[in-house]
C-alpha cells in the first residue's frame, strides 16, 4: 500500500515539472520567464505543449516592457515639445508666387511646413531612439491614405496614425503635383496628431484669424456640391477669386468665426438641391 502510494506520488511529480522548478510565483519580468523558459527546455520531462506556454507568457512580458518603454520615451519627448513654439511661416501660396507671379496674387493663409515641424521633432526622436516614417496607398475612389508610424528602436513597439484625404487639384496642378501636395498636407497632420502639436499663427485683427487648410477643403468639397458661385464668397466676406488668385485661396480668407455659418448655408443649399431634384424624379 505504502510502495502505491509512493509511485503515485512520484508520477503526479513527475507529470508536472514546471510546477517543481518554480516554487514560487514569477516575476512579472521577462528575464524571469526567459531563466524559467532555459530551466524547462533542459527538463527532458518537459512536453512541448507546457514549454509553448512559458514562451507565450515570456513574450507577452516583452511586449509589455517594450510598451512601457515607448510610452515613456513618448512622454519625455512630449513635455519637451510643450516648450517649443512651431510656428506658421509659410503662405499657402508660396510656390505659385515665386513659380507664376500673378498681379494681385493675396497672401490668404500661412502654414507650418513639414521641414519647419521635422526640424523640432527629429532631434527628439533621434535621443529617445524613436523613429516616425511615413507610408502612402491610393484610396478607392481617388485620393490617397497616409500612415504615419512611430516606433521606439529598442524595444520594437510601434503606433500607427492614419490619415486620407482626397488629391489636391486646386491652383491647376497637374496629378502628380497634386499627389505630392496631398501628401505633403497629411504627413504634417499625421505628426501633429502623433504628438499633439499645435502650430503658433498670427490673428492680424484680433478676430482669430482666417479658416486652416482642412476647413478651407471641407468648405471646397461643399462648393463643388452646392454649385454656388461668387455670391457665397461675397456673402462670407471674403475675398474674390480674382482678388485672391485661385477658389482655394479665396476660401481660405473666410474668418475662422464663420465657419460654421459657412458650413450651414453650403449645406442648405446642397440639401434644396437634392430636394429639387428628387422632386423632379
Amino acid at each position: 500500500m505504502e510502495k502505491q502510494a509512493g509511485l503515485t506520488l512520484e508520477t503526479e511529480q513527475s507529470e508536472r515539472p514546471v510546477e517543481r522548478l518554480l516554487p514560487a510565483p514569477p516575476s512579472d519580468s521577462p528575464s524571469t520567464a526567459l531563466v524559467l523558459i532555459e530551466k524547462v527546455a533542459l527538463d527532458p520531462r518537459v512536453d512541448v505543449e507546457k514549454l509553448e506556454r512559458v514562451i507565450a507568457m515570456y513574450e507577452r512580458l516583452k511586449a509589455k516592457e517594450a510598451e512601457l518603454a515607448y510610452n515613456a520615451a513618448k512622454g519625455r519627448i512630449l513635455k519637451k515639445l510643450a516648450r517649443i513654439k512651431i510656428v506658421k511661416n509659410r503662405s499657402v501660396l508660396y510656390e505659385i508666387e515665386n513659380g507664376k507671379p500673378q498681379k494681385g496674387t493675396y497672401e490668404a493663409f500661412k502654414y507650418a511646413p513639414l521641414e519647419e515641424i521635422d526640424k523640432h521633432l527629429r532631434p527628439l526622436l533621434a535621443k529617445e531612439d524613436m523613429d516616425l516614417s511615413y507610408s502612402d496607398e491610393p484610396r478607392e475612389g481617388g485620393g490617397i491614405l497616409i500612415r504615419g508610424r512611430l516606433k521606439h528602436l529598442p524595444g520594437g513597439h510601434y503606433e500607427d496614425s492614419l490619415m486620407p484625404a482626397p488629391l489636391d487639384t486646386s491652383g491647376g496642378k497637374s496629378t502628380v503635383q497634386g499627389v505630392g501636395s496631398t501628401n505633403s498636407f497629411l504627413r504634417r497632420y499625421v505628426a501633429c496628431n502623433i504628438f499633439n502639436i499645435v502650430v503658433v499663427g498670427n490673428d492680424d485683427d484680433g478676430s482669430g484669424g482666417t479658416i486652416d487648410e482642412t476647413q478651407t477643403k471641407i468648405i471646397l468639397e461643399l462648393i463643388k456640391k452646392a454649385k454656388v458661385g461668387p455670391k457665397f464668397l461675397k456673402y462670407m466676406k471674403a475675398h474674390s477669386v480674382e482678388e485672391a488668385g485661385s477658389l482655394e485661396a479665396a476660401v481660405a480668407t473666410i474668418a475662422a468665426r464663420d465657419y460654421r455659418k459657412a458650413i450651414s448655408t453650403l449645406e442648405e443649399h446642397i440639401g434644396k438641391a437634392e430636394a429639387g431634384h428628387a422632386n423632379v424624379s
